[in-house]
């Protein structure tokens, strides 16, 4: 005889409230409209099933029309909802044109939007940071190697951050009072996540998207919510976590377990022993469920993570309140690079302060134009001589590449670099939700993906000319105060804070397996609290300092 299973008391609870709800006609989300990205996708479908039980009016959008319409129709067959209540607006949400297109028709058909939910994503190019595709033909290469990636560092960006910013630049006008904004990111954008840069780097910019977006909008009424999904119980995260173990030339099962190491939380499975398990698509789903409903009227700007309570850091920072003495710095025979974008005044000081140590200063400027005037600034003075201001266009990574080769071949080997900002504090100035769609664009292509192909290029050359004996640490730096709020600088922040994570452990783990002689570290210094004259000089010293001596700090930001 078989055994009967036994109920999970609190499924059960769950069921008996949901039924009852039913039969009084009327839910947690009765009456509201929502409108879901990526609603033909695992994740989609069940937040769709479940915004249906509770009531709501659904507005399903995504790419594929076929898809979409496949999920409505087996959503109206299971659970009985009227047709009405599912409506299909398909539209590309990495295109803005399409975006706006696809909200009016949207605003025609259900007459508004009471929450937003931006579920819709990508996998992003599945490599270590030195095989990153940036660029289409990069992509295509790694194609013909066997890579099935299909997406370029690029194109994840979009897909992961630029989906969810053109669909509340466009709903925006349409949102009410008491609307619901719901941004689905992933507890991987601040944790090691081996292989997967492209994608954990634009989440992590999205969380700091979410937070900075709860302050512009709160005092419009409208509420603004991250949720951050840990390792969801599928056959896909158990295929993903054995192909990081094969990369990392680890044993396998060590990335699940290491995972399931951070989790606080063990569950039962129908009423036995607690166990070690992933959340369920449910479990994320009933959150959002929780987010979308006037339950939560009373919260706006936090994190919801659906993780069995992984233990992990919301940022890693420390503060400097020392002066930097570089009296003991000494960075003779050695040089570095100072890759910045336009801003030529703050780079000149920054590189100004290395070469005072005694350094070689390779000055990367992004265009022709400030190549000349950091030229024209240079002094007779020795120090100014050991500056060389060359053209370093992160939009451009081949004469990244070209750059850096053609300087070994000169005898210049870099054993640092300080990567500023691609623009200056001056270049974002609109509210994140008003932002324009070159803005948008040149912050994804150009200050996104324009770190992580110079990232890219720097762990590629060290891997092959570094030395086991040699010291290799990178400094990201932000821009000062830009006198707005600093929304822009901190997206950037929260994407260099993920990188320099995935960078350190990527190369940490390539060292333990033989693959490359030196561990390659990082970290970044936030200028924009420090408001005083000498804010820059003092955050250069720092970076000095951590360049040129044999400081390691966990923290990552300073």
């Amino acid at each position: 005889m078989a055994r009967e299973r036994k109920a999970d008391p609190v499924t059960t609870v769950a069921r008996a409230a949901t039924s009852a709800r039913a039969r009084k006609g009327r839910g947690r989300l009765d009456g509201k409209v929502a409108l879901i990205t990526g609603a033909a996708g695992n994740i989609g479908e069940t937040l769709c099933r479940r915004y249906l039980e509770e009531g709501a009016t659904i507005i399903m959008s995504g790419r594929n029309r076929a898809k979409l319409d496949e999920v409505r129709a087996r959503l109206i067959k299971t659970t009985r909802a009227r047709t009405a209540r599912l409506i299909v607006v398909p539209f590309d949400a990495s295109d803005a044109g399409h975006v706006r297109a696809g909200i009016e028709t949207a605003i025609e058909l259900a007459g508004r939007i009471d929450v937003l939910v931006n579920n819709a994503g990508s996998a992003g190019p599945k490599q270590k940071l030195e095989d990153v595709p940036i660029t289409h033909d990069e992509l295509e290469l790694l194609r013909a190697q066997g890579s099935t990636d299909t997406e370029t560092a690029i194109a994840a960006a979009g897909n992961l951050l630029g989906l969810s910013w053109n669909v509340v630049r466009a709903t925006l006008p349409h949102l009410k009072p008491g609307a619901s904004i719901i941004n689905i990111s992933t507890i991987f954008s601040r944790t090691q996540y081996y292989g997967r840069t492209a994608y954990v780097v634009p989440k992590a910019a999205l969380n700091a998207f979410s937070r900075q977006l709860a302050g512009q909008l709160g005092g419009r009424g409208i509420r603004v919510n991250t949720v951050f999904p840990g390792p969801i119980e599928s056959e896909r995260i158990r295929t993903v976590f054995a192909a990081m173990d094969k990369l990392r030339h680890a044993k396998e099962g060590t990335t699940k377990d290491e995972f399931f190491g951070l989790m606080a939380l063990a569950r039962s499975k129908d009423g036995g022993a607690p166990e070690r398990t992933f959340p369920t698509v449910e479990d994320v789903a009933n959150t959002i469920v929780f987010l979308g409903s006037d339950e939560s009227a009373a919260i706006s700007g936090h994190n919801f993570e659906v993780t069995h309570g992984m233990a992990v850091r919301q940022e890693s920072r420390s503060t400097w309140v020392s002066r930097p003495e570089l009296r003991t710095v000494d960075g003779t025979g050695l040089a570095v690079l100072v890759a910045a974008g336009d801003q030529v005044a703050d780079a000149l000081t920054i590189a100004r302060v290395q070469a005072g140590c005694g350094a070689q200063v390779v000055l990367g400027m992004g265009t022709e134009e400030s190549v000349r005037a950091a030229r024209e600034a240079l002094e007779e003075t020795e120090r100014d001589q050991r500056i060389r201001p060359v053209l370093f266009d992160r939009d451009r990574p081949d004469t990244l590449s070209e750059a850096l080769d053609g300087w070994w071949q000169e005898g210049v080997t870099l054993r640092g670099a300080i990567i500023l900002p691609a623009f200056g504090a001056w270049r974002f100035r609109e509210p994140l939700a008003e932002a324009r769609d070159g803005d948008v664009a040149a912050f994804l292509r150009t200050e996104l993906c324009g770190a992580i192909a110079i990232a890219r290029e720097l762990t590629r050359f060290w891997k092959v000319h570094g030395q086991a004996d040699q010291r290799l640490h990178v400094v990201f730096m932000s821009n000062g105060d830009d006198g707005q709020g600093n929304h822009y600088g901190d997206m950037l922040r929260a994407a260099m804070e993920e990188l320099c994570r995935v960078w350190r452990d990527e190369t940490e783990v390539q060292v333990r397996a033989g693959e490359r002689r030196a561990v390659e570290w990082s970290n970044q210094i936030v200028r924009w609290t420090n408001t005083e004259d000498e804010g820059l000089p003092f955050a250069a010293g720092q970076a000095a300092r951590l360049l040129f001596t044999h400081r390691k700090i966990n923290q990552v930001n300073l």
